[in-house]
């Protein structure tokens, strides 16, 4: 939104916060005398600069001053922004919610919505660790790919579902790996078989497959180790690991099994 002059009377104001800045002090100023303009502009300039403290400061007097005015949604945004740049997940997820609860049909909707999913993805936990919020993100995020597929977001979306997507492939193909080095084969076999059909598009989805045959040749399984080099040369020909699987299954001279 366009930002309006300030008012004369509010030159003091504007003026204590500029001298502030060039001292290098954060003092959080005094909103008492401003209109909702200049907190307004206040707070985006705080915010730009990284002073987080006097944007939220400044962000939070709008949304409780000045409810019904134009910049409310934008400032539960800012709010939302600054606590996200400050690491603050929950009050961010929180000035989000209200956005949407406060404003649904503001124009910030689906800016929202997709911050609601970077909130929980910011979260989200390596590999080896729980992956609920890993999961509260994926939810996120097919919720605003749904109704917003083709939206401002929608790439940066699917870019971070891709990414979460092969952090639970990559935990349950540690998982069977952890089945197998225990002497497990079957229970690492329901892990590897389901990565590909869950997962198809991650990295972890040919390693499955090859894994899979390894554990078949291994047990000297050798047509269900040719069913799997199959579907492995179909899914992903052209990879390190259908090559792999192909060497396992050759005999000397270069045929197969």
């Amino acid at each position: 939104m366009s930002f309006l002059q300030p008012r004369a009377g509010a030159a003091l104001f504007l003026l204590t916060v500029v001298v502030a800045f060039v001292l290098g002090c954060s003092p959080i100023p005094e909103f008492s005398e401003a209109s909702v303009e200049e907190v307004y502009a206040t707070g985006r300039e705080a915010h730009q600069r990284g002073d987080y403290m006097v944007a939220i400061e400044a962000f939070r007097r709008i949304s409780v001053s000045w409810p019904l005015d134009e910049r409310a949604d934008d400032a539960l945004m800012g709010l939302g922004d600054a606590y996200l740049d400050m690491d603050n997940y929950v009050s961010a997820e929180g000035e989000y919610l209200r956005l949407l609860s406060d404003y649904p049909r503001s124009e910030l909707a689906p800016e929202a919505e997709y911050k609601l999913g970077l909130v929980y993805f910011k979260q989200s936990k390596p590999s080896v660790l729980d992956q609920s919020t890993t999961e509260e993100a994926i939810a996120q995020l097919w919720r605003f790919l749904r109704d917003y597929p083709d939206g401002e977001f929608s790439d940066g979306a699917r870019e971070h579902l891709a990414e979460l997507r092969a952090r639970l492939a990559q935990k349950d193909f540690e998982a069977a790996m952890l089945y197998a080095k225990s002497g497990s084969p079957t229970a690492a076999r329901i892990y590897l078989e389901s990565i590909p059909d869950e997962y198809p598009n991650t990295p972890w989805a040919p390693r499955a497959l090859l894994e899979l045959v390894r554990s078949y040749v291994v047990a000297g399984e050798t047509a269900h180790a040719q069913e799997t080099l199959a579907r492995l040369d179909e899914l992903y020909p052209d990879t390190a690991e259908a090559e792999e699987a192909r060497d396992l299954l050759a005999v000397p001279g270069g045929s197969e099994q």
